[in-house]
């Protein structure tokens, strides 16, 4: 494991290449680190041995009354060791478009980020993440009900907000594609257990020509797209390899056969995920948890392909004696 980076090996997994190890991925909710106490030390991402290294373009404001607003005006409320919360305030909700203007870039902000992902000397592999993207920006703007009826009945709104999202990414982009660093990482929930919030008609309508044009000037760059998105996106699988979706997350095996899952798309994509957070970790001994990371790791790591890691952040409900069974059975899975 010495003879490689965590950079190397993850640049090789997504070029479908197999290392010695697969590269992995674990990450921790403040509740599930307040929660572990001094288990993990001082530097839990340096005990977990993680490969990836994420700046994320979040900057909320706290307002007097507890709650924040994101970079968008949107307000969110948070419960205690909360990490994201829930939207409470939405600046479009039963207003025309007119009445929003899109926030100005915070460009020093962006700017620093990138710097710290040009600083970073562990040689992990590097992401720019912008979270809350498209239609989760449309929808925490306008409310989730009231964008779907949009969606249906008010297109010409609908257009316009997306435009007005899109051109503001695309300008963050610009400033920040410039920077040193491996990948943009996006997060945009599409999915649900079954199928599509929106319906993949209504996706290809709306969503998929905008999200082509923030992929083609990540890829015109040289970086890698990682797309995170929960729920059940195979109706769009297709549409997405054909965009150039490099590493896609989150793979809950609730929703895919596994096995399935890397036969039909093992050769184009690589995935990134697939111990659930939802129905196992929380309820399973260490030994099951290193048995469930040999199985999964022999089924999606094979050629390549596969950035191992829970399905989400790891909570408070999760052991942490199951957490470093995870790490532990990943390091000792040698290829070759």
């Amino acid at each position: 494991m010495n003879n490689i980076t965590r950079k190397q090996r993850v640049i090789a997994a997504i070029n479908h290449k197999q290392t010695d190890v697969t590269p992995w991925q674990i990450n921790l909710t403040s509740a599930f680190v307040k929660a572990a106490g001094n288990r993990l030390g001082s530097d839990a991402d340096a005990l977990l041995g993680n490969h990836l290294y994420m700046q994320k373009y979040k900057n909320n404001i706290k307002l007097p009354d507890g709650r924040e607003n994101d970079i968008f005006s949107v307000t969110w409320t948070k419960l205690p060791d909360d990490d994201i919360g829930v939207v409470t305030g939405f600046p479009l909700r039963d207003k025309p478009l007119s009445a929003y203007t899109m926030p100005a870039l915070q460009k020093d902000f962006a700017t620093t980020l990138c710097k710290n992902l040009e600083a970073d000397t562990t040689e992990r592999f590097r992401m720019f993440a912008l979270t809350m993207l498209y239609f989760e920006r449309a929808w925490s703007l306008r409310g989730m009900e009231d964008l779907l009826v949009d969606m249906c009945l008010n297109p010409s709104f609908t257009y316009g907000l997306f435009e007005s999202i899109l051109n503001h990414h695309l300008e963050l982009l610009d400033l920040v594609l410039q920077y040193d660093y491996e990948a943009v990482y996006f997060g945009d929930d599409w999915g649900q257990q079954m199928g599509l919030i929106m319906g993949p008609d209504m996706w290809r309508k709306y969503i998929k020509p905008g999200m082509c044009a923030i992929f083609d000037k990540v890829k015109r760059a040289g970086k890698y797209v990682v797309l995170h998105s929960c729920g059940d996106l195979r109706e769009i699988m297709d549409d997405l390899v054909d965009m150039g979706m490099d590493v896609y997350n989150t793979v809950q095996p609730e929703i895919y056969d596994l096995n399935t899952l890397k036969k039909e798309y093992g050769a184009h994509i690589t995935f990134y995920g697939g111990v659930s957070t939802q129905q196992f970790l929380p309820f399973a001994t260490p030994k099951q948890c290193a048995a469930k990371a040999r199985e999964t790791l022999q089924i999606m790591g094979a050629n390549g392909g596969y950035i191992f890691s829970p399905t989400h952040s790891i909570t408070a409900d999760i052991p942490v004696n199951n957490v470093l069974a995870l790490v532990e059975a990943v390091k000792d899975y040698h290829w070759g």
